[in-house]
């Protein structure tokens, strides 16, 4: 064991004994996300690397605090990449984040509407628990699972079951075509147009949905896209600016979410026709994933409008997140209340691993 875990271990003993809190940060990108910050700060830069990484097994195993785009920059030398596409927030969206902070955040960029969430993609890792142990889940292949996989709940836990010392992230080959299509179109067309295409074998990666402008990326084999170039029809982008949109967007540095005010995230059914909120909102994964801006006079953050945004998503069968907030008080709220047996789970959880309170106390609920 290395001196930074064995001091990192007995740190976690001695908080755990004095009712104490850690708190594990990175390049500290995703401060502005969950609930309010505290405890004593863990640099888990100081525990970076690549531990191991083969190519043909699409696999690679990786320290926590290793950058995000050291970790992107090794995956696209061997033309591979996280197909989860995690947000690179941060100066310029390319710096400053850890692989840790995108595992631990859950949170998934454009191609998640075809690649699945970022759960998906961890077969394995190392938590260091509330009583300074060391736990192995997972393995580095698929097959290698057996019983509960605890390393699928480490995505969006946001620190609160413990600390991830090592991750095996299963990668993806980069797709050896790629192409942008536009088409203008209202909402509730696009809803519908977006769910008409996405049933049938087509190459759709990324959709993203905007005053009037639908943009669809599509991505895969070369004859798979050339054959939806000639089927879908729309407008095709130029590839350099098509790259430069779908970055700003994973980035979220397209200039709706630049904007200052309170920002929501609602996860919804696809299908959900278009909710009728008073403000700006765009969509994305198939209309899956809807962010929302409240009108500059209406108040998201805290008070009736709040309720209301999240009566209406789980009147849908959706949820909703106070994403970015500047109202403090308001932030110990983000994540929608689970339901009793969600809750009741995610307690067990807690009790299971951190039952002295180490870990991010309130980040994902003040009732935990």
């Amino acid at each position: 064991m290395s001196d930074f875990i064995d001091d990192l271990c007995k740190r976690v003993e001695l908080a755990a004994r004095n009712k104490t809190q850690i708190r594990p940060v990175g390049g500290s990108t995703k401060n502005f996300y969950g609930g309010p910050l505290q405890g004593e700060e863990v640099d888990m830069r100081q525990w970076a690397g690549i531990v191991e990484y083969e190519p043909t097994e699409l696999v690679i195993t990786v320290k926590p605090g290793t950058p995000l785009a050291e970790v992107e920059a090794a995956l696209a030398a061997q033309k591979q990449e996280l197909a989860f596409e995690p947000p690179r927030l941060g100066a310029g969206g390319t710096n400053g984040g850890t692989i840790g902070g995108a595992i631990v955040s859950g949170l998934a960029g454009p191609a998640r509407l075809s690649k699945g969430g970022v759960k998906d993609y961890v077969l394995g890792c190392t938590l260091l628990d509330g009583k300074g142990q060391l736990l192995h889940f997972g393995g580095v292949v698929m097959k290698n699972v057996a019983g509960y996989d605890v390393s699928r709940v480490i995505p969006g836990s946001m620190g609160t079951l413990g600390i991830a010392t090592e991750l095996s992230i299963k990668v993806m080959p980069v797709a050896p075509a790629e192409a942008t299509l536009q088409f203008e179109m209202d909402v509730n067309q696009a809803i519908s147009q977006s769910n008409n295409w996405l049933s049938k074998p087509l190459p759709i990666s990324a959709t993203f949905f905007e005053n009037g402008k639908l943009t669809v990326r599509l991505r895969g084999a070369s004859a798979a896209v050339q054959a939806a170039l000639k089927n879908v029809g729309g407008q095709e982008m130029e590839n350099q600016q098509a790259q430069a949109f779908w970055t700003n967007v994973r980035d979220q540095q397209h200039e709706f979410f630049t904007r200052e005010g309170d920002l929501w995230r609602l996860a919804v059914p696809p299908t959900t026709v278009d909710l009728a909120l008073h403000g700006h909102s765009v969509h994305e994964w198939g209309s899956g994933l809807r962010w929302f801006r409240a009108d500059e006079n209406n108040s998201s953050g805290n008070g009736k409008t709040a309720e209301q945004i999240r009566a209406l998503a789980k009147r849908v069968g959706g949820h909703a997140t106070l994403y970015r907030t500047a109202n403090e008080a308001a932030r110990a709220h983000a994540f929608q209340q689970p339901d009793a047996v969600m809750l009741k789970l995610q307690r067990r959880l807690k009790e299971q691993f951190d039952p002295a309170g180490v870990f991010s106390i309130n980040r994902l609920s003040p009732i935990l």
